[in-house]
C-alpha cells in the first residue's frame, strides 16, 4: 500500500509544491496519516490526577493544586504518529481541565471549558484521545479559573527531532512563577487598584523618584497625557521556579552539547534567558524548527512560548542557565556541569522612569483613550496603525519591531494608507515607510546584558533618598538615552527564520481581522477592540480562508497572544521563511501581524496568556462558520461568557474628626458602590451623607452611574434624592465626578492622589454642590502595610483629623 509522500519536516530533500499549505507541507510532523502509518502507530497511555494539596515552596505552607502529586506535573512524551490516550482524574471539589498548549488536536479535545468541552466535573474522569501530528516541545495546563497559577501545568515532548544539532543530553526546563497568595486574592489586589504589589517588588514610580533620576519633566508629561506608568509585570511573586524548584542541577561532562527545551509555563512572567557558559543557540520556536540563531544577548521568552536552545558545557565547572523575571524581581537557575560554579551575569534593573515623549496639546485634551494615544478615528480608518513594521518614532523610541518584506505585502489591503510615493502592489517600492532594522532594544548594553559605559554620571545623594529605599526603578545613572534601551528586552522575532517555505495558498480567499489590545491598569479591565469576552464579540471565519490578525497594542504592557488549534506565520520581514508559532508577544504600543490557513474546523480560544488579563476580559472565541459543538459544550458556554469574577473590596478612613470610605462589589464591567462620609462638627452632632450607585465601565477615561443619595444628622435622614452622573479622567490624571439629582441640583467633584514616594502620598479634593456650595479636603497618607496606612486630613467642614486608613 502506498504511503503518504508528505515530508515530515522541512529538512527532507523532497521537492516543495508551490502554494502547498502549512497543514500538508511545512509544519513539522503534520501528516495525513496513511493506513500504513495507522497500522503501526502506538497508543501511548497516561493517567494524570489533579488534586489539592498543601505545599511549601517558600517556607510558608499554603494550599496548591498538583498533577500526580507534584509541581509541575510529569512530562508526557510521545512519538510522531502515536495516539495519545490521557486519562485525567479530577479529585478536587471544583471543575478542572487540561489544555494541550500548542498541540494540534480535534476541537473536542482542546480542553477549554465552554469552547471545546464542558470541563471535568469534581471527582470525575475525562479521557483525552488525539493523534500526535507534530514533533517538538509543548506544555499542558488547566484552563479553568486561575488554577494554572497554583500548579496545574506540565511539559510535553514529542520525538523524533530531525535536527538534533549534536546534542548528547536533552533537558526540559519548565519555568513558572509562584505566589503564596491565593490567586483570587491577587486578582482582588489588582482590581482594587492599591498598587501595593508595586511597592512589594520595588517597581513604583513617584514624584521624588522622577526628580532623583532627572525625569521630572517626563513624569509630568506622562501625567498630562493620562498615560499609566510603565508596568512590566502586574504581580509581585514570592518565587520563580525551574522544574518546580528555585535552583536545580544537570550533570554534564565538559564539552557536551545540551539541548534545553525551555517552556515559559508561568502565569504572568516573562523571563530573560542567559547562560554563563556561552551563547544560546535557538533551534526551535514553539516546537517548530528555525534556522539556528546564536544569541549573544539575553533572550526574552514570553509567557506560554517555548524555545529549544543548544548550549555547550565548557572545559570545567558548573555553569548557570539563569531565567530572570522580566521585572527584575527574581530568578531561577539550572547549573549545568559539575565542580566550581560560574554564575550568569546579573541583568540590569528595569529603568521605568523613562517614558515616551509623545506629548501634544491635542492628545492631552483628547476625549477618548484612543485619541490620547494618538489614534484618532481618521488614523484608525486610514489604517496608519495597521501597518506591520511601521517605525513609531515617539521621541527617540523605536517601535519598529515588525518590519515587512515585499513578500509579506502580498494580499494585504493597503488602501487608504499614506504611502506618499509608494505603491500597494507586491514587490513595489514603499516610499515613505521606514523598514530599517533596530538593535533589539539593547542599545547601551553589552553582550551579556551589562550596562556599557555611557558617559553618564551618578546623581548626587538627596536628603529624601531614605524615603525611596523601596524604589528600585531608580537607576543610578541619569537617563539621557532612549526609553527602551534600559529595559526593553531583546526579542529574537525579527531574526527568526523558518527552515522551509511557510507561504500560504495564494489563491485562497483572505480575511483581515483588526484587533486592538486595550487595558486599564487602574480598574484592571483588559479588552480586545474595547470589549471583553462576549458572544457578540466572537471572531467568525470560514474554512479554507487565509486569516490575518492585525494586532495593535494600545497599552504599556506586553501581551502574549495565543491561538488554540493552529500554528500561524509571524510576519517579521523574513518573507517566505516567516516563522511558525502558536503564541506571539505583542510589544507595548506596537503592531504585530500573524496569518494562518483556516484548516482546523471547529471553535477555538484566542486570548492573552497573562492569566489575570485573560480572566479580566482579553479573550475571544474564533468560530468557524457552520461548525456546531456538541450539546454539552453548547450548554456550558453560558459559564464561559458570564462575567463571574466578582470581588468585594473597599477603603475606610477612621480619623479623629470624621470617617469616610468606599465599599465596592464588582465584576469586570459593573459595580455596586457605597460611598459614605460622617463627621463631628461639635454643634449639631454627627452629620453624614451616603450614596449607593450602580456603575458601568465604559473605557479607561469614562464610567457612568445611577443611584440614590441621602444625608442627615445623627440617626435622622433629612434628604433623599435620585442621582445619575459620569466619572471622567481629566488631563494630569485628575478624576472628575459629576451628577444631577431628582431635586434639580447637581454636584461636581475633582480630586486626585499623588505618590511622592512608594509609600507616601498626598491627596486633595474640591467639591461644589448646588445645594451646599463649596467644600474641600486635603491630606497625606503613609502606607504601613498592604491593608493599613497612617493618614492625616484637613476638611473644610470637619477640620483637621488623623488616624488609620484600612483597605480590604
Amino acid at each position: 500500500m502506498k504511503t503518504s509522500q508528505t515530508p515530515l519536516n522541512p529538512d527532507s530533500p523532497m521537492p516543495v509544491r508551490k502554494h502547498r499549505s502549512i497543514r500538508t507541507f511545512y509544519l513539522t510532523g503534520i501528516i495525513a496519516l496513511s493506513t500504513t502509518m495507522a497500522s503501526v502507530a502506538a497508543e501511548k497511555h497516561y493517567k494524570l490526577t489533579i488534586a489539592e494539596q498543601e505545599l511549601n515552596i517558600t517556607g510558608k505552607a499554603k494550599m496548591g493544586m498538583t498533577v500526580n502529586g507534584g509541581i509541575p506535573g510529569p512530562t508526557v512524551r510521545f512519538n510522531l504518529g502515536d495516539t495519545a490516550v490521557i486519562e485525567v482524574r479530577n479529585d478536587m471539589d471544583v471543575t478542572s481541565s487540561i489544555h494541550w498548549h500548542g498541540m494540534l488536536v480535534p476541537p473536542g479535545m482542546d480542553g477549554v471549558p465552554g469552547v471545546s468541552f464542558p470541563g471535568i466535573p469534581p471527582h470525575s474522569t475525562f479521557t483525552y484521545r488525539f493523534p500526535i501530528r507534530q514533533t517538538g516541545t509543548y506544555w499542558y495546563h488547566s484552563h479553568s479559573g486561575l488554577q494554572e497559577q497554583v500548579g496545574v501545568y506540565g511539559s510535553i515532548v514529542v520525538t523524533p527531532n530531525h535536527a538534533e544539532h549534536g546534542a548528547t543530553k536533552d533537558q526540559v526546563v519548565l519555568l513558572s512563577d509562584w505566589t503564596d497568595r491565593d490567586p483570587e486574592a491577587v486578582m482582588k489586589l489588582l482590581r482594587r487598584g492599591s498598587e501595593w504589589m508595586g511597592v512589594e517588588k520595588r517597581a513604583s514610580q513617584t514624584v521624588l523618584g522622577s526628580i532623583k533620576t532627572g525625569k521630572f519633566k517626563e513624569f509630568w508629561k506622562r501625567e498630562a497625557m493620562r498615560m499609566p506608568p510603565m508596568d512590566l509585570a502586574d504581580v509581585a511573586y514570592d518565587a520563580f521556579l525551574l522544574n518546580g524548584k528555585q535552583s536545580s542541577e544537570l550533570k554534564a561532562k565538559p564539552g557536551e552539547t545540551v539541548r534545553l527545551r525551555v517552556i515559559d509555563g508561568s502565569a504572568t512572567s516573562y523571563f530573560h534567558l542567559q547562560y554563563a557558559g556561552g551563547p544560546l543557540t535557538i533551534v526551535t520556536a514553539d516546537g517548530q524548527p528555525v534556522e539556528p540563531l546564536k544569541m549573544d544577548k539575553p533572550l526574552l521568552i514570553g509567557v506560554a512560548e517555548t524555545y529549544d536552545v543548544i548550549v555547550k558545557v565548557p572545559a570545567a565547572g558548573a555553569y548557570e542557565f539563569r531565567a530572570t523575571a522580566h521585572d527584575g524581581s527574581g530568578h531561577s537557575s539550572l547549573w549545568i556541569g559539575s565542580g566550581e560554579r560560574h554564575a550568569a551575569p546579573d541583568m540590569p534593573k528595569p529603568y521605568l522612569y523613562d517614558t515616551m515623549d509623545m506629548f501634544s496639546w491635542k492628545r492631552m485634551f483628547a476625549l477618548t483613550p484612543r485619541g490620547s494615544m494618538g489614534m484618532t478615528n481618521r488614523d484608525v480608518d486610514a489604517g496608519k496603525f495597521d501597518q506591520p513594521g511601521m517605525n513609531m518614532d515617539m521621541g527617540g523610541m523605536d517601535m519598529g519591531s515588525m518590519a515587512m518584506s515585499s513578500d509579506d505585502m502580498a494580499g494585504m489591503d493597503m488602501s487608504g494608507m499614506d504611502m506618499t510615493s509608494g505603491k500597494k502592489d507586491n514587490g513595489s517600492e514603499m516610499g515613505g515607510m521606514d523598514h530599517s532594522s533596530h538593535d533589539g532594544g539593547m542599545a547601551g548594553m553589552d553582550a551579556m546584558g551589562g550596562m556599557k559605559d555611557s558617559g553618564l554620571k551618578e546623581n548626587p545623594p538627596k536628603w529624601y533618598d531614605f524615603l525611596l529605599r523601596e524604589d528600585a526603578a531608580i537607576h543610578p545613572l541619569l537617563a539621557s538615552d532612549s526609553m527602551m534601551s534600559r529595559y526593553r528586552p531583546f526579542s529574537p522575532y525579527k531574526m527568526l527564520r523558518a527552515t522551509g517555505n511557510t507561504d500560504l495558498p495564494a489563491d485562497a480567499p483572505r480575511r483581515d481581522v483588526r484587533l486592538t489590545l486595550d487595558g486599564d491598569m487602574k480598574k484592571y479591565v483588559w479588552q480586545i477592540n474595547n470589549r471583553i469576552l462576549a458572544p457578540s464579540n466572537d471572531i467568525h471565519i470560514k474554512k479554507g480562508e487565509v486569516v490575518r490578525f492585525i494586532m495593535i497594542n494600545r497599552t504599556m504592557m506586553h501581551h502574549p497572544m495565543h491561538l488554540h488549534g493552529h500554528f500561524f506565520r509571524v510576519i517579521n520581514g523574513q518573507g517566505k521563511r516567516s516563522p511558525l508559532k502558536h503564541t506571539v508577544n505583542v510589544e507595548p504600543m506596537s503592531t504585530t501581524v500573524i496569518e494562518f490557513e483556516a484548516n482546523e474546523f471547529g471553535d477555538w480560544f484566542f486570548h492573552c496568556h497573562l492569566l489575570y488579563h485573560m480572566d479580566s476580559g482579553m479573550a475571544r472565541v474564533v468560530k468557524y462558520d457552520n461548525f456546531t459543538p456538541d450539546a454539552a459544550t453548547v450548554e456550558s458556554q453560558a459559564d464561559l461568557y458570564r462575567d463571574t469574577s466578582y470581588h468585594f473590596y473597599g477603603m475606610v478612613d477612621a480619623l479623629s474628626s470624621e470617617t469616610q470610605g468606599t465599599i465596592v462589589f464588582s465584576n469586570i464591567m459593573n459595580s455596586l458602590m457605597l460611598n459614605y462620609e460622617a463627621g463631628w462638627d461639635g454643634v449639631e452632632g454627627t452629620e453624614w451623607e451616603t450614596d449607593i450607585t450602580y456603575n458601568r465601565y465604559i473605557n479607561r477615561f469614562t464610567s457612568v452611574f445611577a443611584g440614590v443619595y441621602g444625608e442627615g444628622v445623627n440617626g435622622t435622614r433629612e434628604t433623599e434624592r435620585l442621582i445619575a452622573g459620569v466619572n471622567y479622567l481629566l488631563p494630569v490624571n485628575f478624576l472628575a465626578s459629576a451628577w444631577v439629582d431628582s431635586d434639580g441640583g447637581a454636584r461636581l467633584t475633582v480630586g486626585r492622589e499623588l505618590m511622592l514616594t512608594p509609600r507616601l502620598g498626598i491627596f486633595g479634593e474640591a467639591e461644589y454642590d448646588t445645594h451646599e456650595d463649596w467644600s474641600y479636603q486635603g491630606g497625606a497618607s503613609y502606607r504601613l502595610s498592604q491593608s493599613f496606612s497612617a493618614t492625616a486630613l484637613w476638611d473644610s467642614v470637619y477640620g483637621v483629623g488623623a488616624g488609620i486608613t484600612f483597605r480590604f
